[in-house]
């Protein structure tokens, strides 16, 4: 018995004596809030009015610099078409990636719907210098065989982030 209790005593001193050698440190926390990344759409895309084939589908493109290609089916009667145009604001001198959406499907007043496919924009990223930047947006619209008459309509989304 003396000797468990001589064990225990020497184990409680040890104890005692690693517990006397313990440090403490202090460490600060932080972090930096940067200004929040928008987007907002200063123009829409738009094809411009035009005459559908009677015999065979083709496609009209809007490239990201607003030049517009109707395809020899086709005929393109108004200049008014454009590439959308978006503004990008946020913290000043950050660098973005642009995502771009695959296709959507624009509809007529009937319900009769196009395709828009083969989306471009003027750059993949960009940089906020400033905090400020822009680009632009293109498509390919698909125009079926005589195409129903109608002001189409519809809409996508482009997204960006900071890298």
């Amino acid at each position: 018995m003396k000797t468990m209790i001589a064990s225990a005593l020497t184990l409680v001193a040890v104890l005692s004596a690693g517990a006397a050698a313990a440090a403490t440190a202090d460490a600060g926390a932080g972090a930096k809030i940067i200004a929040p990344l928008e987007i907002s759409r200063t123009a829409d895309l738009y094809f411009g009015t035009i005459a559908p084939s009677t015999t065979v589908a083709d496609k009209v493109s809007v490239d990201a610099d607003g030049a517009r290609v109707c395809g020899p089916a086709l005929t393109c009667l108004t200049s008014d078409h454009t590439a959308a145009a978006f503004a990008v604001t946020g913290e000043a001198d950050a660098f973005y990636t642009i995502s771009l959406p695959k296709e959507i499907k624009i509809v007529n007043g009937n319900g009769t719907a196009m395709r828009v496919a083969d989306f471009t924009g003027s750059k993949a990223k960009g940089q906020l210098l400033k905090g400020e930047d822009s680009f632009t947006v293109g498509g390919t619209l698909e125009v079926g065989v005589r195409q129903e008459a109608g002001q189409y309509k519809g809409s996508f989304t482009v997204a960006v982030e900071y890298q």
